[in-house]
């Protein structure tokens, strides 16, 4: 008996709560952040709604703002519904710097979908562009050149000469040879050395008898 009234009252707070969850439910998936147009850097929080009607499974993907050829490359999927809560967290580290588009799809039992992007920018690795403040349109100060005076020098006196000293002529070395003296010298040399090889030419003559 207490079972049975248990069961009936689970049965009657589950059919009151179930219109307070649908109206808790969002009517289309939602982005909450990064805004439109956010500069990203490094590991960003998404967060937003899924929580819609019929939910099956949502996926965060992104792609470059340029691509015609609409590629998207997947950061996270789940199959459970998020109320203004994380999506997905996304480490913009890993891709270039540029324009991106964040897309939230959430696909349906029915197996139809619904999607909501974001554009944003990642920049890592590049500073930001300040923006020039405007030249303003001055008129420029006239300028009044300084006279300058020339001072005349006086008149330089001539320059003067100084007699350069004369040399002195040295001694003559007493350990000088003339001309005459070296070919004395050669002759004596030569005329030794004739009488040595004679000498010598004897001596072998004696030996061989």
């Amino acid at each position: 008996m207490d079972i049975a009234r248990f069961l009936r009252s689970l049965l009657f707070f589950t059919i009151l709560a179930w219109p307070l969850r649908a109206a808790a439910q969002a009517s289309a998936p939602v982005i909450t952040a990064p805004a439109a147009g956010q500069v990203l850097q490094g590991l960003v929080a998404i967060t937003g709604f899924t929580d819609i009607q019929n939910f099956d499974s949502a996926e965060i993907a992104f792609a470059y703002a340029s691509d015609t050829a609409n590629t998207w490359f997947n950061i996270s999927t789940t199959t459970l519904p998020i109320s203004n809560d994380v999506l997905a967290s996304w480490d913009t580290t890993t891709i270039s710097d540029g324009e991106y588009v964040l897309r939230l799809r959430v696909t349906l039992l029915d197996r139809t979908f619904q999607d909501v992007t974001v554009p944003v920018q990642v920049r890592n690795y590049t500073a930001l562009a300040t923006p020039t403040p405007a030249a303003t349109s001055t008129q420029p100060a006239l300028q009044i050149p300084t006279p300058i005076l020339v001072a005349v020098s006086p008149t330089l006196p001539a320059p003067t000469f100084t007699p350069r000293p004369t040399p002195t002529p040295l001694p003559p070395n007493p350990a000088a040879l003339s001309q005459g003296e070296v070919y004395v010298s050669l002759q004596r040399g030569a005329i030794a050395i004739g009488i040595l090889f004679f000498v010598f030419g004897i001596f072998l003559r004696l030996r061989r008898l």
